[in-house]
């Protein structure tokens, strides 16, 4: 089968996609495509359709700073709202018929004597390309743990990111496995509808208070009518995440006292039991554990309804689940709120660098990159929120400085007349010794506690950048030649289309 040609293929059409468009556009490079394994663009909002999913970032700050929203019903938006804003920058971007829908990259392998990836594709096409660009993410593989006896269950078995359509909770006997971001989402939405619930919180996150915001229509209207509004509210977010971040960056300890104090006003104000409150209690300083906002997770909690007990459910019985210690609860549904295989990035394609063998061969050891972007022997291979790219706050910020430091790459390659770029396998290793000196000062670090931050829970880092995003974005704002090879001459021209 001959290969079809295009520069720059774009895997994923989330927002890391649509960053990368835009920036790809903006340097004047129209010939690209974009991949999108399913019938519609969205990634993770796409995906994750659980009752009262949203984002818990303020939907100002996250959101595209190319294409501000005066829509959003609230500060904190809810997924259809994400999914439909990811729809209309698609158009607004005119990129829709760029999209090769339905089609998942499988295989990508690097030739070496054409400067080319060649990709293979699910639908059986093979296209070659230029560049490539991973905006695959990370929250895409779900964890799902091995519990015996998931075949016996008679019942349903649901991971909140595959929530099936049409799944109603009313009248059921719940039981919810998890304590992370989407547990807090669907937690209070089972209390208000199921029969029972039962929540497994074997490590208790910081539920910090949610500091919500409606906006009606007038509201929407004056956004609209004063757009630098939306600018300033954007502008007010990112400082405070900057301010908060660096302090658990550094472990500024009145910053973390503070936080942790409001915590436990915000708990304590919803939970009376003392037994509830110690489950509740984290075994770990703030911003260890990824915290998380809501009003309505704890109060979820104190429910007659709800049962919270701090032991791990071990296996599934015919009509419902046993803890470790033996207890046995009926249930008629289990959902597994059990988050991601994070630092198991790309595990799910399969990437043949410069030498022949593969990214994960490659990360035997964990992931690495030089500024979260570039493999070493993986030329012309651009990964947005790769390793260690994870900045509190949103992650929108990342995005968009990454697609626009391989966009300069991309240009920076053109000017050395070069079919080629790739990190110099020293520079990575410099930039990772880096990483490692700021994360051992950090709350990440050294706050005591296991996350999905790090390899297997407890080793390195892989995931979260060691610092703010002002400091993430000024690092990939300078682009030093000496920490990149340039290679082979550019055989073909730029296609305008």
């Amino acid at each position: 089968m001959t290969a079809r040609f295009t520069e720059t293929v774009v895997a994923g059409v989330g927002f890391s996609g649509l960053s990368a468009a835009h920036e790809l556009l903006a340097h004047g490079r129209s010939d690209f495509l974009l991949l999108e394994k399913s019938d519609r663009a969205g990634g993770v909002w796409r995906d994750n359709v659980y009752p009262n999913a949203a984002c818990d970032v303020p939907a100002h700050l996250y959101s595209l700073s190319f294409a501000q929203s005066p829509d959003w019903s609230s500060n904190y938006a809810l997924q259809p709202e994400i999914l439909a804003y990811n729809e209309r920058v698609i158009d607004d971007l005119g990129i829709r018929d760029r999209i090769l829908f339905g089609t998942a990259l499988e295989r990508a392998v690097w030739n070496p004597g054409l400067s080319l990836w060649q990709l293979e594709l699910s639908t059986g096409e093979r296209i070659d390309c230029r560049f490539l660009v991973s905006a695959l993410g990370t929250l895409n593989q779900p964890l799902v743990p091995d519990l015996p006896g998931l075949d016996e269950f008679e019942g349903e078995v649901v991971h909140t990111a595959e929530w099936p359509e049409g799944l109603d909770l009313r009248g059921k006997r719940v039981a919810v496995i998890g304590a992370g971001a989407s547990a807090i989402q669907v937690v209070p939405h089972a209390v208000e509808v199921a029969a029972s619930v039962l929540v497994s919180i074997r490590t208790a996150p910081h539920v910090m208070p949610k500091p919500e915001e409606l906006y009606d229509d007038a509201a929407k209207q004056h956004f609209r009518d004063h757009p630098e509004e939306l600018v300033a509210r954007r502008r007010e977010q990112y400082d405070f995440w900057n301010h908060s971040t660096h302090a658990q960056a550094v472990m500024d300890e009145e910053f973390l006292s503070t936080a942790e104090r409001t915590w436990r006003e915000h708990m304590e104000a919803a939970i009376e039991d003392p037994r509830l409150r110690r489950i509740l209690t984290p075994g770990s300083r703030f911003g260890c554990r990824r915290p998380v906002v809501s009003n309505a997770f704890y109060p979820a909690l104190a429910s007659p309804r709800t049962t919270v007990f701090d032991t791990a459910i071990v296996r599934l019985t015919r009509d419902g689940v046993v803890s470790e210690k033996g207890e046995a609860w009926a249930a008629d549904v289990v959902v597994l709120a059990t988050g991601f295989r994070a630092t198991e990035m790309l595990s799910h394609v399969e990437f043949v660098g410069a030498g022949g063998w593969t990214l994960l061969e490659e990360w035997r050891e964990g992931p690495q990159a030089y500024k979260g972007t570039l493999v070493k022997g993986f030329p012309n291979l651009f990964l947005i929120t790769g390793p260690n790219t994870q900045a509190s706050g949103s992650i929108i910020g990342v995005i968009e400085a990454q697609s626009r430091f391989l966009a300069r790459l991309m240009d920076d390659a053109d000017a050395h007349g070069a079919a080629a770029v790739a990190v110099r396998a020293e520079a990575q290793a410099s930039f990772d010794d880096e990483l490692t000196r700021m994360m051992s000062r950090s709350v990440w670090e050294i706050g005591g506690c296991e996350s999905w931050y790090r390899l297997g829970g407890t080793g390195r880092v892989v995931t979260k950048w060691p610092g703010n995003l002002a400091e993430f974005e000024h690092v990939l704002a300078r682009t030093d030649d000496a920490d990149l090879e340039f290679s082979g001459r550019a055989a073909r021209a730029r296609v305008e289309v």
